[in-house]
């Protein structure tokens, strides 16, 4: 089976996530109490106490804590992936995805990832932010929406999650003014997102320089499979991935773009990570595949009986 990797991205964060394969598969449990030695971090307690609830929901917690587990994840299925096409991760899953490959290892990605965490969460506290998710509206309707908005403030597109999905962020009253514009052009489906800040627009610069230097300390390598960007719609290369990665932090994820390049090259896509949701945005990008996604043991026993009969 051709299979294209999904790694997920910051907001499928629950308490419990992964609990029964902690529990129970061993390959797993290494991963993550390996990634907790690593990050300093006591994952279990994060995912699985609801009184920290609060903290796996900031963004400096968020994201090792989905990257570890996506990782853990991958470590998991990995004996039984015998055609990997490509990876993408939907922007704090390509750090998952990179290191997958092998780009870098497990723990200067979970090492790098608690800094993007802390600096993204820092930049997020500068200014009062937010995102909406918009439904089935013309790009260019929520293009000049975006420009309306601007009057106000700092107002981008961050998100092209499917044909059918756009999700804009930025300061309070421009993100509100461009909803008001798109109100009154009779687009109804608009929902407000619950993040700590408007991710992949110009209010997270403050993070870039930071985030660049430990980019530069990497020795990257050549991966095992190619890995799609978000943000070039390329594979990533090692002589420009921290130039990437550090754009990334600004620049509109194109999530839909980077996997609609493995139509016809792929008969299945697997999410790593929890939720579905990427799974669910390749569903509405990509027809006529197979779509999996795993974050517990029922979904990883499924996903490895279809694998295995193949």
């Amino acid at each position: 089976m051709r299979v294209g990797l999904l790694f997920s991205g910051q907001g499928a964060q629950k308490t419990g996530m992964g609990q029964d394969l902690y529990d129970h598969n061993e390959t797993y449990r290494q991963v993550i109490d390996q990634a907790s030695d690593t990050l300093e971090m006591d994952l279990p307690k994060l995912y699985f106490d609801k009184a920290e609830s609060a903290h796996l929901n900031a963004t400096s917690f968020t994201q090792p804590a989905i990257v570890a587990m996506s990782l853990a994840l991958y470590e998991a299925v990995k004996p039984d992936l015998h055609q990997i096409v490509a990876g993408i991760g939907l922007s704090l899953g390509e750090y998952s995805a990179l290191a997958a490959s092998g780009f870098l290892t497990e723990t200067t990605a979970l090492q790098l990832i608690k800094r993007r965490g802390k600096l993204m969460q820092e930049a997020s506290d500068l200014k009062p932010s937010k995102m909406v998710a918009i439904m089935s509206t013309p790009i260019d309707l929520i293009q000049a929406a975006c420009e309306s908005g601007r009057q106000k403030g700092v107002v981008a597109i961050a998100n092209v999650n499917t044909p059918k999905q756009v999700v804009i962020g930025g300061e309070v009253a421009a993100v509100d003014l461009a909803v008001d514009f798109l109100s009154n052009h009779d687009v109804s489906r608009m929902v407000p997102l619950q993040v700590s800040g408007a991710f992949h627009t110009p209010l997270m610069a403050p993070a870039q320089t930071g985030l660049n230097q430990a980019l530069q300390q990497v020795n990257w390598q050549k991966g095992s499979f190619p890995v799609i960007s978000n943000t070039t719609n390329e594979p990533f290369k090692t002589t420009s991935l921290t130039t990437t990665l550090t754009n990334q932090l600004v620049s509109t994820t194109r999530f839909a773009d980077a996997i609609q390049q493995l139509a016809g090259q792929i008969d299945a896509v697997i999410e790593l990570g929890p939720g579905k949701t990427l799974m669910s945005f390749a569903r509405k990008t990509i027809k006529g595949i197979n779509y999996y996604h795993i974050d517990d043991q029922k979904t990883l026993d499924e996903t490895l009986t279809a694998l295995r009969s193949e």
